[in-house]
C-alpha cells in the first residue's frame, strides 16, 4: 500500500466489495447470446483471423475461457471482460486509497509546504523521526474514511455506462483499461524505488508491451501517464531540498533498456498472430490486416463524435466534474500527493485531445479505453475533493458539522446509485436475444447450398460470429463485397465455388456485379443480395423480397411473382419485431440495421411500380423508428410517403 499503515476489517471488506459489486452486476448483465457490438472481436478472438492492431490479450484470455463448460461461447469471453472489471476495480481502490492519505498528510521533509508558502505561514520543522503534526487543511488522517470514500469513488467508475457496457461483452475495452491500471500500479512502485527495483522495471516494460499489443491507444496513455508520474516525482525529490538524491534516484541506462527490450518482445509475442494466422494451412478467412472496427461507421447510428466534457458529463454528472475539479486542484498543492495524482491529469487531458466516439452500437472506438481511464481519473477526482471538504468539515468545529460530513458521504453515495442506474439501462445486454432472432431468421433459414451477397460490413461479421460461435450454417457462401479487394478472400471463395469467376471478375474490373455473373451463380445457388443503389434497372427487375433479404432470381420476375413472395415475407419481419418490442433493454443494433434493410425493400418494390406494397413496408418500418419524418403522423405520414414514392419513381436510373 505504501502508507505504512496496518489494514483494518473495514479496509479490507470496502476493497473487497469495490470489487465483487461490480463484477456481479456486469456478470448479471453479461451477454450470453451474439451481439452485434462484438461481431468482429468474436471473430477474432474465437476465429483466429487476423483483424487490424490489438487484441492480444483478449485473444488469450478468450480463447483460455472457451474451454469452461459455462453458458455459450458468448458469455465464456464475456467472462473475461467481467473478470478485468474486478481487477481493475481492486487496483483503483488501493490507488485511490493511498493517494487520499497521502495528500491528508503534512510534507514529509522539513521546510514549508506549498499551502503554507501561499498562505505566507511560519515554518514548522519536524525532528527527525518524530511524529509529524497534523496539517492545517483539516486536522489528523483517517484511514477508515479513507476506505469509505475509495471504495465510492471506485464504484462511481466500476457501475459508469461505460465501464459496464465494456464489461458484458467479449473483446471490449476492459481488459485494456485494466492492463493500463495494473502498469501504472507497477509504475508507483518503480518510482519509489528508482535504483533497487530491477526486477519491477522489467516487470513495466513487459506490461507496457502487452498493454500496446492489447490496444495501441491504451499502451500509449499507460506509457504518457507513467512518465509524467516519475516527472512529478522527481520534480518532489527536487522541491524537497536533495538534488543529489533525485538526480541519483533514477534507475541505470541498462535498467532501462531492459525494460524497454522486454516491452518490445511482449508486444512482438502477442502481435505475432497478426501476420501468422493467414499462413495456417487451414486458415478459413484472411480478410487483411488494416481492417478495423472503422468499417463499421457508415452503418453505427449512434457512434457521432462529441466532447469530451459532454461524455464526461453525461457519464459521471456535472456535480461530481465540479467536486473532481475542485480535488485535483487541491491535490496539486499536496507535495505527497503531486506524483501520485499526475498520471490521471495526463489521462484526462489524452481524453480531452483524443475523445472516443459516443456508444457505437455497431462497433466500439478504438479510442474507448481512454474514455474509460478517464472515468476513472474524474472518479479519482471526486473522492479527492469529497475527501478535502469532510476533513475541512470536521476541522472548523462548527455545530452539526460532523453531520454535515456524514451527509456529503451519503451524497456521494447517491451520485454512484444514479449513475449505476443509468448503467442498468444502457449496457444490460443479459435479454437483449434480438440480433440470435434476426440471425435465425436472415441467416440459420436460408436454403441449403445458398450463397449470400452482403455489401454491409456489419450484416458480414453478423454472420461470420454466428458461423463461429454457434457452428452455423458453415454451407452458406459468404461474398463481402467490401471485403474482396483484402487479403486473400478473392481467392478463397473461388476455391469453394468456381461459378463466383464472372462475378469476382466484374467487381474486380468494374466495381459492380453484371447480370450475366448473377444469373450464372443464381442458376447453381440460392442467390440473396442487399440492395446497391447503383444497381440498373434491368438487374432490379430479378429481384423479390425474400424475408430480410433480397432474392436474385436467374430470369426477370413479373408482377404476380413478386406480390406473393413480399407477401410470405411479412412473417420474418414480424419475428424480428416481436423480439424488439419485448426486449426490457432497447436492442439499438438490431433496430437500427433492421430500419435500414426495410426501408432498402420498400425502395426496390417502389421502384419497380408497387407503391401499395412499398408503402406496407414503411408501415412496418414505424414501429422501429417513429421518429423518422416518413413514418410519423397520420395525413401528414401519408404525403410526405407520396412525395418520397414520387420521387424515387422519377429518379434517373443508369441502364446498361
Amino acid at each position: 500500500m505504501g502508507s505504512g499503515e496496518k489494514r483494518c476489517w473495514p479496509d479490507r471488506s470496502l476493497a473487497l466489495l469495490s470489487a465483487a459489486l461490480p463484477f456481479g452486476l456486469s456478470l448479471a448483465r453479461a451477454a450470453s447470446s451474439g451481439q452485434w457490438r462484438e461481431d468482429l472481436t468474436a471473430v477474432r478472438d474465437l476465429g483466429l483471423v487476423a483483424v487490424g492492431v490489438g487484441g492480444g490479450l483478449s485473444t488469450a484470455l478468450s480463447q483460455a475461457l472457451s474451454l469452461l463448460p459455462l453458458g455459450s461461447r458468448t458469455f465464456r469471453t464475456a467472462l473475461g471482460s467481467a473478470l478485468a472489471l474486478a481487477l481493475a476495480s481492486r487496483l483503483l481502490y488501493g490507488m485511490v486509497r493511498r493517494l487520499l492519505l497521502e495528500s491528508a498528510r503534512p510534507a514529509p521533509f522539513p521546510g514549508l509546504s506549498l499551502w503554507r508558502r501561499l498562505r505566507g505561514g511560519a515554518a514548522e520543522v519536524t525532528p527527525a523521526g518524530a511524529p509529524a503534526a497534523p496539517d492545517t487543511l483539516g486536522g489528523a488522517v483517517s484511514p477508515r474514511l479513507a476506505s469509505v470514500l475509495s471504495a465510492i469513488a471506485v464504484l462511481t467508475a466500476a457501475l459508469s455506462p461505460t465501464w459496464q457496457r465494456e464489461a458484458t461483452v467479449g473483446g471490449g475495452a476492459m481488459v485494456a483499461t485494466c492492463c493500463a491500471l495494473v502498469t501504472l500500479a507497477l509504475a508507483s512502485t518503480c518510482a519509489e524505488q528508482a535504483r533497487h527495483a530491477g526486477r519491477a522495471w522489467i516487470a513495466l516494460g513487459a506490461l507496457l508491451g502487452a498493454t500496446f499489443a492489447e490496444s495501441p491507444p491504451a499502451g500509449l496513455a499507460a506509457l504518457a501517464a507513467s512518465y509524467a508520474m516519475f516527472l512529478a516525482r522527481g520534480g518532489a525529490q527536487h522541491a524537497s531540498g536533495r538534488p543529489a538524491e533525485a538526480s541519483a534516484g533514477g534507475p541505470p541506462r541498462r535498467l532501462l533498456g531492459a525494460a524497454a527490450g522486454a516491452g518490445a518482445l511482449t508486444a512482438a509475442l502477442l502481435l505475432a498472430p497478426l501476420a501468422l494466422r493467414p499462413l495456417a494451412p487451414r486458415a478459413w478467412a484472411d480478410i487483411g490486416r488494416a481492417l478495423t472496427a472503422g468499417s463499421l461507421s457508415a452503418l453505427d447510428v449512434a457512434s457521432a463524435r462529441t466532447t469530451a466534457l459532454a461524455a464526461w458529463s453525461r457519464e459521471i454528472g456535472v456535480v461530481s466534474l465540479l467536486i473532481a475539479a475542485a480535488g485535483l486542484s487541491l491535490s496539486l498543492l499536496r507535495p505527497r500527493a503531486r506524483w501520485l495524482v499526475a498520471p490521471f491529469l495526463v489521462l484526462l487531458a489524452l481524453d480531452t485531445l483524443l475523445p472516443a466516439r459516443a456508444a457505437g452500437v455497431l462497433s466500439a472506438d478504438p479510442l474507448t479505453p481512454l474514455r474509460s481511464l478517464a472515468v476513472a481519473a474524474i472518479a479519482v477526482g471526486s473522492a479527492l475533493g469529497a475527501h478535502a471538504a469532510v476533513r475541512a468539515l470536521l476541522h472548523t468545529r462548527v455545530p452539526f458539522s460532523r453531520s454535515g460530513a456524514a451527509l456529503l458521504v451519503v451524497f456521494q453515495l447517491t451520485l454512484v446509485a444514479l449513475t449505476s442506474e443509468e448503467a442498468g439501462f444502457a449496457a444490460d445486454r443479459s435479454e437483449q436475444t434480438a440480433a440470435e432472432v434476426w440471425t435465425d431468421e436472415a441467416y440459420g433459414s436460408l436454403d441449403p447450398g445458398a450463397a449470400i451477397l452482403v455489401r454491409s460490413p456489419a450484416i458480414t461479421w453478423r454472420v461470420w460470429a454466428a458461423r463461429i460461435t454457434r457452428g452455423e450454417r458453415p454451407d452458406v457462401l459468404v461474398v463481402p463485397i467490401p471485403l474482396l479487394d483484402r487479403g486473400h478472400v478473392a481467392a478463397s471463395l473461388l476455391a469453394d465455388e468456381r461459378k463466383l469467376a464472372p462475378l469476382l471478375r466484374d467487381f474486380a474490373l468494374a466495381g459492380e456485379p453484371g447480370e450475366f455473373a448473377l444469373s450464372t451463380l443464381a442458376d447453381v445457388r440460392p442467390l440473396h443480395v442487399e440492395l446497391d443503389p447503383r444497381w440498373s434497372k434491368k438487374l432490379l427487375g430479378h429481384l423479390n423480397v425474400a424475408g430480410i433479404w433480397l432474392e436474385y432470381a436467374p430470369q426477370p420476375l413479373g408482377a404476380s411473382d413478386r406480390k406473393l413472395a413480399t407477401a410470405q415475407s411479412i412473417a420474418p419481419l414480424r419475428r424480428v419485431l416481436e423480439s424488439l418490442s419485448i426486449a426490457a433493454v432497447p436492442d439499438t443494433s438490431t433496430a437500427a440495421v433492421l430500419a435500414s434493410t426495410m426501408r432498402s425493400q420498400s425502395d426496390v418494390v417502389s421502384l419497380l411500380g408497387e407503391r401499395v406494397v412499398a408503402q406496407s413496408f414503411l408501415d412496418r418500418l414505424g414501429e422501429l423508428a417513429p421518429q423518422d419524418p416518413f413514418i410519423s403522423g397520420g395525413p401528414s405520414r401519408r404525403a410526405v410517403a407520396g412525395i418520397r414514392q414520387a420521387f424515387i419513381a422519377r429518379r434517373p436510373l443508369r441502364r446498361r
